[in-house]
């Protein structure tokens, strides 16, 4: 029964979404409105549950300091951040804003260091070597080749005095566009298997509804 529910008020759902099709509606705004609010109140029961029930718990049998700050310090930032919306007491809420613009900052730097820039450069040296073999090696050329054109690109430096490009740096940016557009076309063309996927999926979930409707149409019917 469960299933059954869920699958009328998902095909329900889409097909709100898909009169989109036919122009701009009140019932696809609706069901925006209700995919918003509900993703939004799901957000909201689990930072409760976990402040609440998993947070707050773990404070009052911890007879430690140390980890009473690690758990109290959280939450007056937190308390701190919700001062922003009292325009009186707004100016409190920018030590919170400050640190939440700060840790994110260094782990956004972090992260494009450690998980982007820095295995893209291991990953290029790694596969320039005359011990990997000669398709590793050409593969390793043709990463470093890529590399060093698509930085070309993005490159506004490389021009001489009279504001023209030297012809090695106007073929190694035509090279670097070539791979751009590639690398963009691969990811469009990645997003768009998924959006396909996930289409078929809910074609397939319509087909599953209107089977069970005329099942239950006959059933009623008796034929």
């Amino acid at each position: 029964m469960p299933e059954t529910t869920g699958l009328i008020i998902g095909s329900i759902v889409t097909l709100l979404i898909f009169s989109y099709l036919i122009g701009d509606n009140l019932l696809y705004r609706w069901a925006l409105a209700l995919l918003v609010g509900a993703s939004t109140g799901y957000a909201l029961a689990v930072a409760l549950h976990f402040i609440i029930f998993d947070w707050v718990n773990n404070i009052q049998p911890s007879d430690s300091l140390t980890l009473r700050l690690y758990y109290l310090v959280p939450l007056l930032l937190g308390a701190l951040l919700l001062l922003k919306g009292i325009p009186r007491l707004s100016a409190l809420g920018n030590v919170s804003m400050g640190f939440m613009l700060g840790v994110g900052a260094a782990v956004a730097v972090s992260g494009a260091l450690l998980g982007t820039l820095i295995p893209q450069m291991q990953t290029t040296a790694t596969g320039i070597s005359l011990k990997a073999g000669g398709s590793a090696l050409l593969n390793g050329g043709l990463i470093l080749v890529g590399t060093l054109s698509s930085l070309f690109v993005f490159s506004p430096r490389l021009r001489q005095a009279d504001k023209e490009l030297r012809p090695i740096t106007l073929w190694l940016q035509r090279l670097g566009r070539a791979f751009v557009v590639v690398s963009l076309a691969v990811a469009f063309s990645g997003a768009l298997t998924s959006a396909l996927t996930i289409l078929i999926e809910r074609l397939w979930g319509l087909a599953d509804f209107a089977q069970l409707l005329f099942q239950f149409l006959s059933s009623v019917t008796g034929s």
